[in-house]
């Protein structure tokens, strides 16, 4: 009995799918795709209680992970990479 060391499709894809998750700088695009347009909503009558304040209260802290994680590479690595 023989067995295949082969990458099938399916695993290719999840592993692909985790990079694009655990990217910080995907998290803060699609959670500033998110507030902007909120905000012109929320901005045009803010005394109606909309769906847009559960949306910035679900992608504010996102964006802010995701900037705390990208500071912290851009620190934590050495400034020989960096030129």
């Amino acid at each position: 009995m023989k067995i295949a060391l082969t990458n099938k499709p399916e695993m290719k894809f999840l592993s692909l799918l985790k990079q694009f998750i655990t990217n910080p700088w995907i998290g803060a695009l699609a959670s500033l795709a998110i507030i902007i347009p909120s905000l012109y909503i929320i901005l045009d009558d803010v005394t109606v209680l909309r769906k847009e304040y559960i949306l910035l209260i679900i992608s504010f802290p996102i964006y802010l992970k995701s900037l705390k994680k990208i500071f912290d590479e851009i620190l934590d690595t050495p400034d020989d990479t960096l030129n």
